[in-house]
């Protein structure tokens, strides 16, 4: 026994095994064992394609189930063995393993589900179309679609195995009483097939298209608040803006006050620091010897641009202190009211001696 042709391409599908053994060279002879074999596997796929039609509320379906089971038990090993007379007898575990799969599903999954389902995840958006009713209970999982394919393949390569004898159409479906049974299994399980393959791409259209309308919609709504988005940023730079000018102003001005204010201390360090270096060089020299030279700034009045005034202060103001912490002044206040006095009369050179000496006295 040999196959007698197995193409490329059918090499490439996923049931071309089916489709070859079904054009094999035949066996002249077949068994009772392998009719019986053959009527419980047909029997065993029939039926749980009854079941997949019962699941989804097909009554007309289960109805050609049924029809085709009946006719199967109609037919006579003899008139069985004509059908594949000219072919081997088919083995149709592959599709009573698949159908049994179908059935298994079919009761599980009374509706739609998995992919088949939409529930949008942002409120407002868009929802997919509805699919069409008769898709309701249709399984489009790709697995599932894997068995229906393989019972497809299976049934279509057992009636082209017939086709020497299966070859009148009444009415559109085969006269023979003997092919019957098999252009019913071919019939339902093609329609399986056709059926979910439909469903499948209305479900992926359906998806496709609401995903257009939903990018259309987030789409329109961006544009629709473009508008408002500009504006308001347009008035949030104007505000920043005048915020910024009148906040220059007030830095400024309180930079300028800053200002003002650092020269001022500033100026009243300097001062400070001045008039103490100025009073502690004058009271070193009025620490000198009566002898010593007079440095000639120190014994010029202010109105003359010297600094007698301030040697009268400086002079007046050390008594003063000391006496007030209890100290010995000696003759001091003497040699400062004659001081006073030589100024008051002019004589300023005399009057720097006699603070020297009013210094000196309240210093010992």
């Amino acid at each position: 026994m040999y196959l007698r042709f197995c193409s490329p391409a059918a090499a490439l599908r996923l049931a071309a095994l089916f489709v070859c053994l079904a054009l094999a060279r035949p066996t002249f002879a077949q068994d009772t064992s392998a009719l019986e074999t053959f009527r419980a596997q047909y029997d065993v796929m029939m039926s749980n394609f009854e079941s997949v039609l019962a699941a989804r509320g097909d009554t007309s379906g289960q109805a050609r189930a049924v029809r085709g089971r009946d006719a199967m038990r109609a037919l006579t090993d003899d008139q069985l063995a004509a059908v594949f007379s000219r072919s081997r007898l088919p083995d149709l575990s592959a599709a009573v393993a698949a159908s049994h799969s179908l059935a298994v599903l079919a009761a599980s999954r009374k509706t739609i589900v998995g992919s088949n389902q939409f529930s949008p995840n942002s409120a407002g958006l868009p929802e997919p179309n509805p699919i069409t009713s008769g898709c309701n209970g249709v399984d489009t999982d790709p697995a599932t679609r894997y068995d229906l394919l393989i019972a497809k393949e299976v049934t279509n390569s057992i009636l082209a195995a017939a086709a020497w004898v299966c070859n009148e159409d009444i009415l559109g479906e085969n006269g023979s009483a003997a092919c019957i049974s098999l252009v019913i299994a071919a019939d339902v399980a093609n329609g399986f097939f056709d059926t979910a393959t439909f469903c499948d791409g209305e479900v992926t259209g359906n998806e496709i298209d609401a995903n257009f309308d939903r990018l259309s919609h987030i789409h329109d709504d961006l544009a629709a608040d473009l508008a408002t988005i500009v504006n308001n940023d347009n008035a949030n730079t104007t505000a920043i803006k005048n915020n910024d000018n009148a906040n220059a102003a007030t830095i400024v001005a309180n930079d300028n006050a800053n200002l003002v204010t650092i020269i001022n201390n500033a100026n009243a360090n300097k001062n400070e620091l001045r008039d103490l270096i100025l009073r502690t060089q004058i009271e070193a020299d009025l620490a000198m010897t009566d002898s010593s030279a007079i440095v000639e700034l120190y014994a010029l009045p202010t109105a003359n641009g010297g600094y007698l005034n301030l040697v009268t202060f400086i002079v007046t103001d050390t008594i003063a202190k000391i006496q007030a912490a209890g100290g010995s002044i000696s003759n001091a206040p003497a040699s400062l009211t004659a001081a006073n006095a030589a100024k008051a009369a002019g004589d300023f050179k005399g009057a720097y001696k006699l603070y020297r000496q009013a210094y000196k006295a309240a210093g010992k």
